[in-house]
């Protein structure tokens, strides 16, 4: 169906608020981003009330109604976006759109959780979601779990020492970590807590206040894959290395896991970053280079040397860069893993770039 005037009318009206809100959002104006989304919303939800619940009115009405139900997530009326969705699936849209209106309902369900309802939250509180085909109400596959609970340990932890500046080290410190403590997962996207519990009590030590909003803001860099920023935001190489390392063992896998979504709550506000970035994204050179030799082996990952970081798979001996072997690969040591190998010139033994387990 082709729409008629009236209708045509007001999606164009909409798409143009719409264009003027991520003008606004690109350049940082929050207010004007949520004002323009709003009037977007409003006009495309008028445009779709015009055509009838019928097949004559397909595609154009189901088309109309998934557009307003992601302009209803963008300025966070979650409520009014489930409504849209459910009124496209009462309607006689072809599959491809309506399998597309399920995967707005995924991301409306995904941001319920990564809200934070009352007092659920507190300032020294870190909660993680995982949302996917894998995830159901409260029910989750055990090794898409607590691979993910274990590596998010040590991302916090990691991040307490780099900001107390203390130099990164394989094996963990004693006592001088922050304390880190989870509740039980709650249903839905399956989502957890963790609290950060003792800290250090030296003069200059950076707070919980101070840890988790770096953390989500790191993790929202590299979401973005904007390297450069990342770099500038952690200059040591050994903690780098291992901030994305950790990070490619937690990324959704595509397929199971879709999102992994981080919130932490600050003086009353949340700060949510939705983590949608797979493993393979995160291959990058970090130095900027562009002629990378890559290769794939697998094979059961044994014996380890840690003075000179370098870990043998099968017959292939590996150089693993600082700040991974204990907290990514250590774990792994006797399983079948698929390793990436970086071949740099002149050099007879290539470098890990990532390794997962292929009971996974």
């Amino acid at each position: 169906m082709e729409m008629n005037e009236q209708v045509a009318s007001l999606h164009r009206q909409a798409m143009e608020h719409a264009d003027a809100a991520m003008y606004f959002q690109s350049h940082g104006d929050e207010a004007r981003f949520q004002e323009e989304t709003k009037l977007a919303l409003d006009l495309e939800e008028r445009a779709a009330a015009l055509l009838p619940c019928e097949e004559a009115s397909e595609p154009t009405r189901t088309v109309l109604l998934r557009s307003a139900a992601t302009l209803a997530l963008r300025c966070r009326q979650l409520r009014r976006a489930e409504r849209l969705v459910a009124q496209a699936l009462l309607g006689f849209g072809p599959d491809a759109l309506l399998d597309e209106i399920r995967d707005v309902l995924e991301q409306v369900h995904f941001d319920r959780h990564l809200a934070v309802q009352g007092d659920g939250l507190s300032d020294n509180e870190l909660q993680v979601s995982l949302s996917g085909q894998g995830v159901s109400f409260g029910v989750i596959a055990a090794n898409q779990y607590l691979d993910r609970a274990k590596n998010i340990v040590n991302l916090v932890r990691r991040t307490t020492e780099r900001l107390h500046g203390l130099p990164f080290q394989n094996k963990r410190r004693s006592g001088e970590s922050a304390s880190l403590y989870m509740s039980a997962p709650r249903a839905g996207s399956f989502t957890m807590t963790y609290r950060l519990g003792k800290q250090p009590s030296l003069d200059g030590m950076h707070g919980p206040d101070e840890i988790l909003p770096t953390l989500l803001e790191d993790i929202r860099t590299v979401d973005n894959r904007d390297w450069r920023e990342l770099r500038n935001r952690i200059d040591d190489d050994a903690y780098l290395n291992n901030f994305v390392g950790l990070l490619r063992q937690i990324a959704p896998d595509g397929s199971n896991v879709s999102l992994v979504g981080f919130t932490v709550r600050q003086k009353g506000e949340s700060y949510a970053v939705p983590f949608r970035r797979n493993r393979r994204e995160l291959l990058v050179d970090q130095s900027g280079g562009t002629d990378r030799q890559l290769e794939t082996v697998e094979g059961v990952l044994s014996w380890a040397d840690r003075r000179s970081n370098t870990v043998k798979l099968g017959d292939t001996r590996i150089k693993v860069p600082g700040g991974v072997i204990d907290d990514i690969v250590r774990p792994l040591w006797g399983q079948p893993v698929k390793a990436t190998i970086e071949w740099q010139p002149g050099r007879k033994t290539g470098v890990l770039i990532d390794v997962e387990s292929l009971d996974a």
